[in-house]
C-alpha cells in the first residue's frame, strides 16, 4: 500500500504518526479494501498523495469523539464512550479508534458523554501513551437538579456532585494531581440551547457561572494539588439578540454576558465561593461549535472576538461544512488564521464516526459504522451490550464504483431534529432538503402525495433559515400536502418501559390532561395508560394556548411519543380506545381570537362556525336573538374571512343579535384560576389603574380580584381611547370575557366588584 497523507490532510502527514498507515486501518475493525479503503473524505474518492508543511506554532488538531455502536437508527441508552466498558472500540486491543485518531495526524481528542460513575482511567491513560490530549465535557445529567433546570438555575451542586465523582475515577492521580492527558474540560456544551434559552442570557450566564463553582468545589473537595487544566464553556454559533451586547454577531453576545457574570457574579444573583473573577483571568478558555465555513467564520466572528476579547485564548470545539465543494482548501485555510493569530488555538474536526442513534449525526463523519462486525468485539454496559461495528471511511457522492452517497443516506436516516435540519442545510442539496421535508410532514400527521415543491425546499437551504420556521410553516398545512385531521399523539413503542411512568406522571402534572380520568380499560399496561395521557394532553393544549401545538415540540417528550397518522395508529398494537385523535376544532372550547377564528374556519363547518360565532357575540356584551342567519356563516366561511371582518361586522349591531346598555370586562369561568392570577399581573402592570385601589372586599379569590383589576382596567382605557374593543382589549389570552348581565350573573360573582361600561358600538372602526 503506497504512503498517503491521512485522511483529513490539513493535519500532520503520516510520515511522524506512530503507526504505518497499512496498521492503522487494519485498526478499524474491517478487512483490508487495498487503497480503495483509503479515500479522502469528501473529496470526490480521490486520493491526495501530495504533503502539507508543519506550522512552527503548536495548534490544536483534533478530532471529536462520540462513537455509538448502532448502524441503524437506535435510542441509545449510554452516552459515555471514553470509559473502560467500551475499551473494544477506542483501545488497541479492539477497533483501535485513538490509535487511528493518532494515526491520521490528530493531537486532541474533543469527547462527548460523560458518566462519572464510570472509570476513564485506562482511556487517559492510553491517550497520553499515543500523545493525544483531551477534552472531556460535563455529562447533561449534572444539570438536572431541582436547582438547576427544575429552579432557578443554580448549578453548583450538580456539577459539584458529578466532577468530584469525575476526579475520583480516573481524572486525578494516585498524588492528586490531574491526570496529564486532560488539555481542558468542557463545564457545558451550547448551554444557550439546553439551559434556559437564548431569550434568557442572564439565566444561561448564570447557570454556567455557578455550574464553574461547582466544580472549583468539586476540586477544593478533592484536595486536587499541582497544575489544573484550564476550563472552558462551548457556546454554539446562533446570535443571541437579546444579550445586552453584540447580539447581532453570532456566538459574541453569549461570550459577554458570561464574561460579564464572571467578572460580575453579584449582578446576577450569584453568590460564589470562589473568586470567578481570578478564575477567569487565570483558568478560562473560550470555545464555540461552528458548521459555517472558515471565510465566514473570520468575517462574522474571529475579526470582532480579537478586538473585544484581545486577552482570552478560544478554540472550535466543532468544526466541519459539510457539503463544501472544496473541505480539504477550507480546512487548511482555517489553520492557518489558528497558525497566525494570537488567539485562535485550532479546531476540533466534527467527528470521528457517524452516529445512528438519536444524537443522529450522519453528514459530519470521517468514519461509517457498518452492519457487519468483529463477532469478538462486544461491548457490555449495564444497560445493554453490542457488538462493536466495523468502520469505512466516508465516500462522498460521485464516486465511480456506485457507493451510496451521503444524500442517499440521509433521505432515510437523518434524524427529524434542529440538528438532522442543520445537517440537511449544511448540504445545500435541494433534493435531499425536499426528502427531509417529506419525513417532517409525515412526524406532522401529514403526507406528500406528489413531490415536496422544489421552491418551498430551496427557502431553507439559507444558513439562517430555522428547523422552528420550518415547523411553523408545515403547521399551517400547506395545500400540497394531505393533512388527517384524525392523527393523534400516541406512545413511541420503542421507547424504554422503565421511563414512561416518569413522562406519564409529568404530564399529568402540567394539567392539562385530567388524567382523574383515565379508561380503567387504559390502566391495564403502561403503554396504553401513555397514549391516552399523552394524546389528551396534546389535544387540550390546543385550547389551553392560543397556538397550534407543534408536534415536532410538543409529542416528543425526549422520544416516548410521537405524532402519528390514523392509517398509522390504527394499525398498531395499542389499544384503540386509549388513543386521542386531535379531531375536530371544537368550537366551543378555541379562544374568541385569531387563532381560534383560523381553526374553526379550516374545518369548513357552519355549525362549528355558527358557534364561534355565537360565543363571539357573547365576548361583545351581546346575545343572538334566535339564531345567526345562514348568510352570515357562510360569509364567514368564505375565502375572505377573517376574525377582524367579524369583529367589524359584529361593532355594527346586526340585527340578529341584542346588545343591553351595560357590559363587564370579568374572568372567564372557563379558564383555569393559576391562569386568571397571572393575567392580573398583567394586567396591573399595564399602569392604566393602580392595582392598591382594588378593595378588601374584592380580595377574597382570585375571581373577584380579577373582575375587579379586569373592568378597571378596560373601562380605563375604554376613556382613553374610543378604539378599544372588547374581542381584544378583554381577552388576556381566553382569561376574560365583556359579558352581559345576563350572562356574568352566572360566574358567581360579587356585585360591588364587577366594573360595568356601556356598550356602545364603535361606529368609526372599519
Amino acid at each position: 500500500m503506497p504512503k498517503y497523507v491521512a485522511l483529513l490532510t490539513f493535519f500532520v502527514e503520516l510520515a511522524t504518526s506512530s503507526l504505518p498507515p497499512e496498521e492503522a486501518f487494519h485498526l478499524l475493525g474491517c478487512a483490508d479494501d487495498g487503497p480503495n479503503n483509503l479515500h479522502l473524505l469528501q473529496v470526490k474518492g480521490r486520493m491526495v498523495s501530495h504533503e502539507l508543511e508543519l506550522p512552527h506554532k503548536p495548534i490544536m488538531k483534533g478530532v471529536s469523539y462520540g462513537p455509538s455502536p448502532f448502524t441503524s437508527p437506535h435510542r441509545n441508552r449510554h452516552q459515555d464512550y471514553f470509559c473502560d466498558a467500551a475499551q473494544p472500540m477506542w483501545g488497541d486491543e479492539g477497533r483501535g479508534d485513538l490509535r487511528v485518531i493518532r494515526s491520521i495526524g490528530a493531537n486532541t481528542v474533543r469527547l462527548y458523554g460523560n458518566d462519572p460513575d464510570q472509570p476513564h482511567a485506562r482511556f487517559l491513560d492510553h491517550a497520553r501513551s499515543l500523545g493525544l490530549e483531551i477534552i472531556p465535557g460535563m455529562g447533561d445529567k449534572a444539570f438536572e437538579t431541582g436547582q438547576c433546570k427544575g429552579g432557578n438555575y443554580s448549578c453548583s451542586e450538580g456539577t459539584q456532585f458529578a466532577f468530584k465523582k469525575n476526579l475520583e475515577n480516573g481524572f486525578l492521580l494516585a498524588n492528586r494531581t490531574y491526570h496529564p492527558a486532560i488539555k481542558y474540560f468542557i463545564v457545558v456544551n451550547e448551554p444557550e440551547l439546553k439551559l434556559p434559552s437564548l431569550k434568557e442570557p442572564r439565566q444561561f450566564a448564570k447557570a454556567i457561572a455557578t455550574a464553574i463553582d461547582g466544580v472549583l468545589a468539586a476540586e477544593e473537595e478533592a484536595g486536587v494539588v499541582g497544575p489544573k487544566p484550564n476550563l472552558t464553556v462551548t457556546f454554539s454559533f446562533a446570535s443571541c439578540k437579546r444579550c445586552a451586547k453584540f447580539g447581532d454577531r453570532p456566538g459574541l453576545g453569549q461570550i459577554w454576558t458570561l464574561q460579564h457574570a464572571l467578572l460580575n457574579p453579584e449582578s446576577y444573583g450569584i453568590q460564589p465561593k470562589h473568586n470567578l473573577t481570578e478564575f477567569f483571568r487565570t483558568r478560562f478558555t473560550y470555545s464555540f461549535n461552528s458548521g459555517n465555513p472558515s471565510g465566514e467564520i473570520q468575517e462574522l466572528f474571529l475579526k470582532h472576538y480579537v478586538e473585544l476579547f484581545p486577552s482570552t485564548p478560544i478554540f472550535i470545539a466543532e468544526y466541519h461544512n459539510p457539503g463544501n465543494p472544496d473541505l480539504q482548501g477550507d480546512l487548511e485555510e482555517i489553520l492557518s488564521v489558528a497558525a497566525s493569530s494570537s488567539l485562535l488555538l485550532g479546531i476540533s474536526f466534527f467527528e470521528f464516526q457517524n452516529r445512528y442513534d438519536q444524537a443522529g449525526h450522519l453528514v459530519w463523519g470521517m468514519f461509517d459504522p457498518q452492519k457487519d462486525a468483529q463477532k469478538t468485539m462486544r461491548l457490555k454496559f449495564e444497560e445493554f451490550e453490542s457488538a462493536v461495528p466495523c468502520l469505512s471511511p466516508i465516500y462522498d457522492e460521485g464516486t465511480a464504483d456506485g457507493i451510496r452517497t451521503i444524500v442517499e443516506q440521509l433521505t432515510a436516516e437523518v434524524v427529524i431534529s434542529k440538528h438532522g435540519f442543520h445537517q440537511m442545510v449544511g448540504l445545500n442539496n435541494v433534493s435531499a432538503m425536499q426528502q427531509f421535508v417529506n419525513r417532517v410532514v409525515e412526524k406532522l400527521g401529514g403526507f406528500v402525495p406528489y413531490v415536496v415543491p422544489k421552491e418551498f425546499a430551496e427557502l431553507f437551504l439559507h444558513p439562517q433559515s430555522s428547523y422552528r420556521d420550518l415547523e411553523a410553516m408545515l403547521v399551517g398545512h400547506p395545500q400540497w400536502a394531505r393533512w388527517d385531521t384524525f392523527s393523534a399523539c400516541t406512545v413511541d413503542k420503542s421507547a424504554l418501559e422503565s421511563t414512561l411512568g416518569g413522562k406519564i406522571g409529568y404530564i399529568c402534572g402540567q394539567g392539562y390532561a385530567d388524567c382523574s380520568k383515565i379508561p380503567p380499560i387504559c390502566k391495564k399496561n403502561v403503554w396504553d395508560t401513555a397514549s391516552w395521557v399523552f394524546g389528551s394532553h396534546f389535544r387540550e393544549l390546543m385550547y389551553a394556548r392560543d397556538e397550534t401545538p407543534k408536534p415536532l415540540q410538543h409529542c416528543y417528550l425526549d422520544g416516548a411519543a410521537q405524532f402519528v397518522r390514523s392509517s398509522i395508529w390504527k394499525k398498531s398494537s395499542l389499544r384503540h380506545a386509549c388513543i386521542v385523535p386531535v379531531g375536530w376544532t371544537d368550537p366551543n372550547k378555541v379562544f374568541i381570537t385569531q387563532h381560534g377564528f383560523y381553526l374553526v374556519w379550516s374545518d369548513h363547518d357552519p355549525i362549528a362556525m355558527k358557534v364561534f360565532i355565537q360565543r363571539a357575540v357573547e365576548h361583545t356584551g351581546g346575545e343572538v336573538r334566535e339564531r345567526v342567519p345562514r348568510r352570515f356563516v357562510a360569509r364567514m366561511l368564505g375565502l375572505e374571512a377573517s376574525f377582524k371582518s367579524l369583529q367589524a361586522k359584529l361593532a355594527r349591531r346586526p340585527a340578529w343579535a341584542f346588545w343591553p346598555a351595560e357590559a363587564a370586562c370579568v374572568p372567564d369561568r372557563a379558564a383555569k384560576a393559576r391562569d386568571v392570577g397571572s393575567a392580573i399581573g398583567q394586567v396591573c402592570s399595564k399602569g392604566l389603574f393602580d392595582c392598591a385601589t382594588i378593595p378588601e372586599s374584592c380580595k377574597g379569590n382570585v375571581w373577584d380580584t380579577a373582575a375587579y383589576a379586569f373592568g378597571s382596567y378596560y373601562k380605563a382605557l375604554r376613556q382613553r381611547s374610543d378604539k378599544a374593543d372588547p374581542l381584544y382589549d378583554c381577552e388576556f389570552t381566553g382569561k376574560a370575557v365583556f359579558a352581559n348581565p345576563k350572562l356574568y350573573s352566572t360566574f358567581n360573582l360579587t356585585k360591588s366588584c364587577v366594573v360595568t361600561v356601556p356598550t356602545i358600538a364603535d361606529t368609526n372602526y372599519s
